[in-house]
């Protein structure tokens, strides 16, 4: 509403098109003030934080030659001035803030509000008494102080890797369905800035991509087959010419009996589907992670490092898996590709509740914990961490 009143204003007052345009830069200043003190995602502002303060100093520049040639009389110079004095800083301030609205409700209201203020500010102080010059350039200043001081609060590892995950490439196995804790993995990369191809044997795989959005791809693969898996990383050198992130979740425990009553081939399913298919894509994906000098972030379990009764196994592949992550740091250190494993507690999916008498009195992981320390692995703030297994087990440990 305050846009369209002041749109009408600068169309029928001539005199007050500047000062127009100064009470609607207030207006955003303030909107964008009370956004960052609600706080947001950081993953892709820095663009358009610089896009912002650009459009605001271009728009102080054409305020002085606005002011002080006869470029008002004419109707090119109207035109320009309704760009640059109006759209654009609008259209980018319009812009971050919606980016700033995008992981957090609140900022709306809060918005509101820095609107009413930021209305009352610039028609008492700002019009009246400051020059539009000024006004313009104030602005391009205090949005360069806000967004130094917004890039350099976020030191701490999370915000840190989100921003370095920007345009990075990120393969993510098993994910079957969106209950699963992969596709929860795939959605925090895709915050994070990065691009993201998930994988499964099932078809509807396919189907998921649409809900991740444009910056994912969906590749339906047989991780025991190696054409398969070739196919795979052929198709995200196709789409995207780069890998910087393996993330091995395809697995599961399906065999749960004594191993004195395991079949041959239950004990080879096991295997099969929890270590080689971690082996089978990693070794595939190795050239492009060479070049990247990417990240292998490969899911063990607690089972693997102390073997249970009726899991034997699962605990057997998942301590493969560990062996095999363990190697993988070993030999791949001097080409910069770092190797470590997850081995969560009981995560919070709807197969992993069903598959329990009483929901209630597990301990679970969720799995957006799980996907941050995911995302924190693959990062540079992890640059010093390789050859581990990480327990992630929240109330789950003894």
């Amino acid at each position: 509403m305050a846009i369209e009143c002041g749109a009408a204003l600068m169309l029928y007052t001539g005199r007050g098109f500047l000062g127009t345009a100064g009470f609607l830069i207030a207006l955003s200043l303030a909107a964008l003030a009370l956004g960052l003190w609600v706080g947001a995602d950081r993953s892709a502002l820095l663009r358009r934080w610089l896009m912002v303060i650009f459009a605001f100093a271009l728009a102080g520049i054409f305020t002085m030659i606005w002011t002080r040639t006869g470029a008002r009389l004419t109707g090119f110079g109207g035109a320009f001035a309704a760009l640059f004095l109006l759209a654009w800083p609008a259209y980018t301030a319009g812009a971050l803030l919606s980016s700033l609205a995008e992981t957090n409700r609140s900022v709306a209201p809060a918005a509101l509000f820095g609107g009413a203020a930021g209305s009352l500010l610039a028609a008492l102080i700002l019009i009246p008494q400051l020059p539009a010059g000024v006004i313009f350039v104030g602005a391009a200043i205090l949005l360069t102080v806000s967004g130094l001081w917004d890039v350099s609060r976020s030191h701490y590892p999370h915000m840190n890797d989100a921003s370095a995950m920007t345009n990075k490439v990120a393969l993510v196995t098993g994910v079957g369905h969106s209950g699963q804790v992969g596709f929860a993995i795939a959605q925090s990369f895709l915050a994070a800035g990065s691009r993201v191809c998930i994988t499964d044997v099932r078809e509807t795989v396919r189907d998921l991509v649409r809900e991740l959005g444009d910056s994912a791809i969906a590749v339906q693969a047989d991780l025991t087959d190696d054409a398969s898996v070739s196919a795979m990383i052929d198709e995200i050198k196709q789409k995207f010419g780069r890998l910087d992130v393996v993330v091995n979740v395809a697995g599961g425990l399906s065999v749960i009996k004594p191993l004195a009553d395991t079949e041959t081939s239950e004990w080879r399913r096991e295997l099969q589907r929890n270590a080689e298919t971690a082996f089978a894509v990693t070794r595939a994906a190795l050239p492009m992670l060479r070049e990247s000098r990417g990240s292998v972030i490969n899911f063990a379990s607690p089972a693997g490092l102390r073997a249970q009764a009726q899991l034997g196994a699962y605990s057997a592949a998942k301590a493969a898996v560990i062996a095999f992550t363990r190697a993988l740091a070993i030999e791949e250190k001097m080409h910069g590709v770092r190797a470590n494993a997850l081995a969560p507690g009981m995560i919070d999916t709807e197969q992993n509740r069903s598959s329990v008498a009483d929901p209630q009195s597990v301990k679970w992981v969720s799995r957006d914990q799980i996907a941050d320390v995911v995302l924190f692995l693959a990062g540079d703030s992890s640059s010093g961490i390789t050859g581990e297994v990480i327990h992630v087990l929240g109330e789950g440990i003894e």
